[in-house]
């Protein structure tokens, strides 16, 4: 992928965004040296490790498969006039490090259904080219760069992009849409293309610069359709992006489309015990994250089930990313269970004026020193009324007075 400054700033908002705790349950890497790859191309569990490469890298990616990726995304062409002069060989060498083999196409059409369909049919005629199988997933890299304009609107940038997705099908591959977390939400309609496609995003977003060995989902940036998240440009120090699956990816004669998650399966699967656990599921990505303001239960359609709530500082098991019920956005913790997802991201603030923390008390604490106009804090819920005045919890027994805001 190209390395765009968007990648850097979602980095950047990521690390400044989480002023508490969460914790992850991931696996446990005791070593990250050479590692037993297990030998089929044709698919990958979730949460597989994998690349994505272009001419930057070597023909040869063994080393990469030997780091412990399971599959390697290998661009094959750019617009209409560009293809990767490396990309045959390295699919050929993901082949035989058993790594199974995808492609994408960086986009220079933007908008524009016409050139959306011509950079598809490129696309398929340079994957064929280059031995990609017939039925394996081949990607729209979306971003800004080489001239692709990425303002011209939600709905046509996304109705362009779904032509080019729909090229792809038809000629019996599985279309995934690449692009940056910030893109994804501002600038592409992603309900367009999901509606046709679930599942099927491949989304960029780092907790940080440099070297990152495993995939930390404290940073994932929770969506609806992510089928991949890249999270890193320096995965294990081998300078390639790092990539990790949300769901198991597969191909064959019959296949058609990204593996879409099953909802009946999952409501079963993640019945909860209470209201903060549920058992374990497969197919679906589970982040334990930290509710830092009182949670009341919600069911699917943003109806509040009785006095049930959740305290804070209590840890929850979020299943997947968010979803958007009535226009608000919600995590969802068990069957028909959704609680306010500003009651444990919490909400951007921008101070305005000069401030100082105080306790539940409304007592100041010394020892934060005092936080400066401009500086933009994260406030969880809504306010409180701690001594007569309004306070906003900003993190555990922390709060900033709501006329600073």
């Amino acid at each position: 992928m190209n390395k765009r400054d968007w990648k850097i700033l979602g980095a950047l908002a990521c690390a400044s965004a989480l002023t508490t705790s969460t914790a992850l349950v991931l696996e446990n890497y005791s070593s990250l040296g050479s590692e037993t790859v297990r030998a089929d191309t044709k698919s990958v569990s979730s949460r597989s490790y994998g690349v994505d490469v272009a001419s930057y890298q070597s023909s040869d990616i063994s080393g990469m498969a030997q780091a412990g990726g399971q599959f390697a995304i290998v661009k094959v062409s750019e617009g209409t006039n560009y293809q990767n002069p490396k990309a045959a060989a390295q699919i050929t060498s993901a082949i035989n490090n058993n790594m199974m083999p995808m492609a994408y196409h960086f986009a220079t059409f933007g908008a524009n259904s016409t050139a959306a369909v011509a950079e598809a049919n490129y696309a398929i005629a340079s994957a064929k080219a280059m031995g990609l199988p017939s039925g394996s997933y081949i990607a729209c890299d979306w971003e800004t760069g080489q001239g692709n304009v990425v303002t011209a609107g939600k709905i046509a940038s996304a109705n362009a992009i779904l032509a080019f997705m729909q090229k792809i099908k038809a000629a019996g591959y599985q279309p995934l849409l690449y692009s940056g977390a910030y893109l994804l939400r501002n600038n592409i309609d992603t309900s367009v293309i999901l509606s046709a496609f679930p599942s099927s995003l491949w989304v960029a977003s780092y907790a940080t610069t440099g070297r990152i060995d495993t995939a930390d989902f404290n940073y994932f940036p929770s969506m609806d359709g992510v089928a991949i998240w890249q999270f890193t440009d320096n995965w294990r120090g081998l300078s390639v992006d790092g990539n990790i699956t949300l769901l198991p990816l597969s191909y064959n004669s019959t296949t058609t489309q990204a593996p879409v998650t099953n909802t009946s399966d999952l409501n079963q699967q993640a019945k909860p015990s209470n209201n903060t656990t549920t058992t374990s599921s497969s197919n679906v990505v589970k982040t334990t994250k930290t509710v830092m303001h009182k949670s009341y239960i919600y069911d699917q359609n943003g109806s509040r089930v009785g006095n049930s709530a959740i305290s804070a500082y209590t840890q929850v098991t979020v299943l997947g990313g968010f979803v958007q019920i009535n226009g608000k956005r919600y995590y969802k913790i068990g069957d028909n269970q959704y609680i306010n997802l500003s009651n444990v991201d919490g909400s951007k603030r921008t101070l305005t004026h000069n401030s100082y923390v105080y306790n539940n008390q409304g007592l100041r604490v010394y020892s934060v020193g005092k936080l400066y106009a401009g500086q933009s804090l994260t406030t969880y819920g809504s306010s409180f009324n701690i001594a007569g005045k309004s306070y906003y919890r900003i993190g555990k027994n922390r709060y900033v007075k709501v006329a600073n805001f």
